[in-house]
């Protein structure tokens, strides 16, 4: 699968550099890379990465997809450097990487440090089964790990019997928002949970939930206090015919949930640049870290959740 570097340019913003290797819809209110400007309609475009190039695909948009003064009509493969431009926003690749290095699944561990998400993560490279998912067949979707923090040593502090209701309740609290905003839940073990969402914003929106209500519970009895960490990322996810879930970005997202700390919220660079679009939330200061068995650093970033709307 090709990936591409793009600029995307947007007045009185800050230009994000994207790294896409899977189709990503551009619009005002789409599940992919959201813009503010009038112009622009809900859904207006398709990127989709392709070897040496990007395929530019207006979707019916009302006031035209154009590369220089030519207005795109279906699709359009433009090279490093052309500009698309959709009303004031302009979108360059600067450059074609090639294909992303290795796509297949791995095992995650930590340095003999285990937790639920180590453990769900290796089941899904495992089995790979997605059950349920009739939505998120294919294309770009954001990808959630989370578990309890230190669950074993909560278990021992407040016993069986009570930790079981925590549990319960725990997974309820998950189970409803996934159910409210869309998600999927593919796989629960314990503590830890699999989720996919068709956009990010939706799962933002899901797990901002979940801290809310445990927060909440936690002032109402310090004794039963649980603290969950999140992981997200955003990418491309294939799944075939049989229900099977392949792609690396499965391993990014379970790494990212086991860099979160209990409370936090942690997400990759793709999903911030997809979520601060909307300027519906905030972040805290950037953390690079190294991702057990993949390349290269990884910019992380904290969501301030508490300071997002809700009901």
């Amino acid at each position: 699968m090709a990936t591409v570097t793009v600029e995307v340019k947007e007045p009185g913003r800050t230009p994000l550099m994207l790294v896409l290797d899977g189709p990503l819809v551009v619009g005002r209110e789409c599940d992919g890379l959201l813009l503010s400007d009038s112009q622009i309609s809900r859904r207006h475009l398709e990127l989709r990465p392709v070897r040496g190039g990007l395929d530019v695909t207006d979707l019916g948009s009302t006031n035209g997809t154009f590369v220089g003064d030519e207005a795109v009509t279906g699709t359009r493969r433009i090279g490093a450097d052309e500009q698309v431009r959709l009303g004031n926003v302009t979108i360059r690749m600067t450059s074609p990487v090639g294909d992303p290095a290795g796509t297949g699944a791995t095992t995650l561990s930590t340095d003999g440090v285990r937790t639920s998400i180590h453990t769900i993560a290796e089941l899904v490279t495992a089995d790979r089964r997605v059950v349920g998912d009739g939505e998120h067949r294919h294309g770009t979707i954001t990808i959630v790990f989370s578990d309890i923090e230190d669950s074993t040593a909560r278990m021992n502090a407040v016993g069986d019997e009570r930790w079981f209701e925590l549990l319960g309740r725990h997974n309820d609290l998950v189970r409803q928002a996934v159910n409210r905003h869309g998600g999927t839940e593919v796989k629960n073990q314990g503590d830890g949970f699999m989720l996919t969402f068709p956009s990010a914003r939706r799962a933002i929106q899901a797990m901002a939930r979940v801290q809310w209500s445990l927060s909440a519970d936690a002032t109402r009895d310090p004794a039963g206090a649980i603290r969950v960490r999140v992981g997200m990322h955003t990418g491309e996810v294939i799944v075939d015919d049989d229900g099977d879930l392949f792609g690396q970005h499965v391993n990014v997202a379970a790494r990212i949930g086991a860099q979160a700390a209990g409370g936090e919220i942690l997400v990759s660079a793709l999903t911030r640049a997809i979520l601060e679009t909307r300027r519906e939330v905030e972040f805290g200061p950037p953390r690079v870290e190294d991702l057990k068995g993949l390349s290269g650093t990884h910019t992380l970033h904290p969501v301030i959740w508490e300071a997002m709307a809700h009901d």
